[in-house]
């Protein structure tokens, strides 16, 4: 798997790189940058909801791409892309974008992956046309997920829901979003219906939530979480 991102060229920085490396990641295409690396501060609720307190350089930090990169298939998480990434999305066969909500590089992509939380009282329609400027033409579905409780999958023509029978109680859900998008994208590759990838990537993030806190609850001498 080949990452394009960003590291500030600290110690910190060069940390996560060996890590990322020692997990199997390419990293040529990492851009090393001046600075220092930027904390954000989590403030989690006892629901799991949370708040996220960064620097807005950090948001805001665009990636570079110096070399061509191709794939199967590319996961995008981020809101400013350079031009060349945009010409290997344009060519990529299959891409699963997160809906970026400011600051955004117009990315072709197949389907686009939101939380319903982040478009309080906007129809779907709306939502759609948002994720189209975003996504061109190209789009075939938006998916958002709502926590816990279930996922809505909207072409345009119609609505689809799916209803999540293996609900995982947790007090922080960080990282669920990408797992599940990661997930996704793999079934799709299987070739599964967007439907079932999205059901299957549910059941998948639900495993690794309740694997990762039952780690934790052992480390910590306590009770796992609740299914």
């Amino acid at each position: 798997m080949t990452l394009v991102a960003s590291l500030a060229g600290d110690a910190h920085g060069l940390d996560a790189l060996r890590e990322l490396s020692s997990l199997g990641f390419v990293t040529d295409h990492v851009t090393l940058t001046e600075g220092r690396t930027e904390f954000a501060e989590i403030l989690l609720d006892p629901a799991g909801e949370r708040t996220i307190l960064g620097s807005i350089h950090k948001a805001t930090r665009a990636v570079e791409l110096s070399a061509p990169v191709s794939g199967d298939a590319f996961y995008v998480n981020g809101t400013q892309l350079p031009e060349a990434l945009v010409t290997a999305l344009a060519r990529a066969p299959l891409v699963v974008s997160q809906f970026p909500l400011r600051s955004v590089t117009p990315r072709p992509a197949d389907v686009l992956v939101g939380s319903i939380a982040d478009f309080p009282g906007e129809r779907l329609d709306a939502v759609w046309e948002r994720a189209q400027e975003i996504a061109g033409n190209r789009l075939n579905c938006l998916l958002l997920t709502d926590g816990p409780n279930s996922i809505t999958i909207h072409d345009r023509r119609q609505t689809t829901k799916v209803h999540l029978a293996d609900a995982v109680r947790t007090g922080d859900t960080i990282g669920a979003g990408d797992s599940f998008s990661g997930a996704l994208l793999h079934y799709l590759l299987l070739g599964r219906s967007t439907r079932d990838a999205a059901a299957e990537a549910a059941e998948a993030t639900a495993e690794w939530l309740r694997r990762r806190d039952a780690v934790r609850a052992e480390s910590a001498g306590i009770a796992g979480v609740e299914s």
